[in-house]
């Protein structure tokens, strides 16, 4: 309760420290109280349960000093009897007694309307209609003295610029209040724990600032943390994280590089600054960036405060999926996938034997959607662990809410989120898929290779992962051509392949694009087969062919299209072949036979891992699912396994699946295994294709 009396004097200070006339300086105004909140954080009456409840954005108020000559508040005037009331109401604030100071306050003006304190009694006023909430009545005490240039105009201004924030005219209560920074500089510096004054306006044009500008708003709780009290620091970190969701990944890193080192604001952009980086492949940038934030969250009291949320419930998983909007169907397969896996062995159950329960929450493809709907999942629901799919402008603010709440994500991303979030990813980044491609390639004896992908950002990644791997094996990339993202014709892109002697082409794109591209590589006589036929015509030096020549091989009996003999070359066909279906064979299957293919996840019924849930699937929705169900039955059973091996709280599922290089499931898609920034580190599947039967490599 004190803390409102003295922001009080405060005023009363700062008014009378400068001659009527004279422009109160810019930063050196007394502190009103902040928006929407109570100066005290004691639960006075009438100060922090009313002031809190007329706004749902309000950091705890800094306190202004006490005055060292209270006295010398008042001024003077002609008519000694004023003075004397006003004296009697400023000593009601002093003591605290807010009622009695409104009454004489009020009685003051009533009695002595010209009076020199008279737009001072009716500033005071105004910051006790703040201080029990009444916004509105603040708004009309200060309105009609805020022209001019004196001391009490300024003032009047910036208690307005506060009530209109209050009222949630944002970009109205900036205007008002940048007036009040210190001038000079960029970036606002910190306030010191000493300066009540510029604590305050620091949080107050951070609450403006937000919506417009939150990298601004950013900088502002970076200058306001340094001098705030704890819980002033917890609404600072609650805002500063909330902004940072908010700023795409690049801007985020940008924002980063140029923060203050152990700051709030690097502390809040790190998980994002670092996801950029290894979306880049920086990996080393990447590890650096979290270093640093890793200090910065601890240095700014991330690693030991938060939200109590409880350990959660063993047998409830969230699940936040886009069930509306452009994901849609992502969503709807996900959701279908993760109810046949509540279904799985009952030694993967809870040991209290509670059947698992999944609870749902669409997050279509907003942010705020996202974050609210992961929060009602953890606080309301008790889910022990949440397996989330959502778009690249969703997806981070669900996984900043997720890791605020210290409750896992099995994120349906194939990005890893980094150690600094809760977060796990569990598809293969398409980049692994190729290498595990080149890998297998050259294991069987592969020693030249040739690349022919579509010429996008993503094609361009694929084919630079495989180069990577296939260099580090000790095999060489001879040739390289690429196509127009969409192209149905490919002679062009195909002539330098025909130039060079290669034992494997790569293509990096879809299964439906591969249905063309091979049957193209086919009519310029390259001919896709088993890597035995490849090795026999002496397509490696493995196979004992010598460098520049090539024996020929037959092209396949059952093609009777197929060029002459003496013209075709075979060669092993490599593709990540994403959404591969049985269309593949049925409609180029003479093209396809031997390729080695890596979509994530293919629908063979007589794998042992996949048949269960393959046959249930089909049985259930009538068709055969796809790497998105895959990949969301085994972040559903991931959960369900460590459960069942003893994991009991939320923060027991964090630790475990946190472990670098520990395997946590046996899965449709690969060993669920997870490294130190949460990616999945796994290999996965290389599937065969052999005759009309598409296998998994053994």
């Amino acid at each position: 309760m004190r803390r409102a009396l003295l922001l009080i004097c405060g005023l009363l200070a700062a008014c009378a420290s400068t001659s009527q006339g004279q422009v109160l300086p810019s930063g050196a105004i007394a502190p009103p109280l902040p928006p929407g909140s109570a100066a005290g954080q004691g639960g006075g009456a009438g100060t922090a349960g009313t002031a809190a409840a007329t706004s749902a954005a309000a950091p705890p108020t800094a306190a202004a000093p006490i005055p060292s000559r209270p006295e010398t508040a008042t001024l003077g005037s002609a008519d000694p009897g004023a003075d004397a009331d006003f004296a009697a109401a400023r000593a009601k604030l002093e003591k605290d007694d807010r009622e009695g100071a409104r009454q004489a306050l009020e009685a003051f003006i009533t009695q002595h309307p010209t009076s020199p304190n008279r737009t001072l009694a009716d500033l005071l006023l105004a910051r006790l209609a703040l201080a029990r909430g009444d916004v509105p009545a603040a708004r009309k005490l200060v309105v009609a003295h805020t022209e001019g240039s004196d001391t009490n105009a300024a003032s009047a201004r910036y208690l307005l610029g506060l009530c209109e924030l209050r009222l949630g005219n944002a970009s109205r209560a900036r205007d008002l209040l940048q007036p009040f920074l210190p001038r000079g500089t960029a970036t606002p510096p910190p306030a010191s724990s000493s300066d009540d004054m510029g604590l305050e306006l620091r949080g107050a044009l951070a609450e403006a600032s937000g919506p417009s500008d939150p990298v601004r708003a950013l900088e502002l709780w970076d200058s306001y943390f340094p001098g705030a009290r704890e819980p002033e620091r917890a609404w600072a970190r609650r805002r500063a994280s909330e902004l940072a969701g908010s700023l795409p990944a690049e801007a985020a890193w940008r924002v980063w590089t140029a923060s203050t080192p152990h700051g709030l604001a690097r502390a809040t952009l790190g998980a994002k600054a670092s996801a950029y980086l290894r979306e880049k492949a920086d990996a080393a940038g990447a590890s650096f960036v979290e270093q640093e934030t890793s200090a910065a969250r601890h240095a700014s009291g991330f690693e030991t405060t938060g939200v109590p949320v409880g350990p959660g419930d063993p047998s409830r998983i969230g699940l936040a999926l886009p069930l509306s909007g452009k994901f849609q169907v992502v969503g709807e397969a996900a959701l279908r996938a993760a109810m046949l896996a509540t279904g799985v062995p009952a030694s993967a159950a809870p040991p209290n034997g509670t059947p698992p329960q999944l609870v749902v929450r669409d997050t279509a493809t907003d942010p705020d959607r996202a974050a609210r709907g992961v929060a009602e999942l953890t606080r309301g629901e008790a889910v022990i662990a949440i397996v989330g799919a959502a778009s690249s402008k969703a997806g981070p603010s669900a996984v900043a809410q997720a890791t605020e709440d210290g409750v896992a994500v099995l994120s349906l991303e194939d990005a890893a989120p980094g150690a600094l979030t809760t977060a796990f990813q569990m598809v293969h980044a398409p980049e692994m898929r190729a290498m595990a491609l080149a890998r297998a390639a050259v294991q069987l004896g592969a020693r030249r290779f040739a690349i022919l992908g579509p010429d996008s950002a993503a094609g361009k990644r694929l084919r630079e992962a495989f180069r990577k791997a296939v260099t580090e094996k000790g095999a060489t990339v001879v040739v390289e051509s690429s196509y127009v993202p969409g192209a149905t014709s490919f002679s062009p892109s195909i002539a330098p392949l025909k130039k060079a002697m290669f034992d494997a082409v790569f293509v990096p794109d879809t299964a439906e694009r591969l249905a063309l591209v091979a049957p193209a590589l086919a009519v310029a006589d390259l001919w896709p087969q088993p890597w035995a036929k490849v090795q026999a015509a002496g397509g490696s030096r493995a196979g004992g062919s010598k460098r520049g020549k090539r024996a020929v091989a037959a092209p396949p009996p059952e093609s009777p299209d197929a060029p002459a003999a003496s013209k075709a070359r075979p060669i092993l066909l490599l593709s990540t072949a994403s959404d591969l279906s049985p269309k593949l064979v049925d409609n180029s299957g003479r093209y396809v036979q031997g390729s080695l293919l890596c979509p994530g996840f293919f629908a063979n019924d007589a794998e042992p891992r996949a048949r269960a849930f393959v046959e249930t699937y089909r049985a259930a929705y009538g068709r055969d699912p796809h790497a998105a169900e895959a990949y969301a039955y085994d972040a559903v059973a991931t959960v369900q396994g460590v459960v069942g091996r003893g994991a009991r709280t939320r923060e027991d599922l964090v630790r475990v699946l946190g472990t670098p290089g520990t395997a946590h499931l046996p899965g449709l898609t690969g060993n669920v295994t997870f490294g130190p920034d949460h990616g999945r580190v796994d290999s996965p599947f290389v599937y065969l294709v052999e005759g009309q039967d598409i296998r998994q490599m053994k």
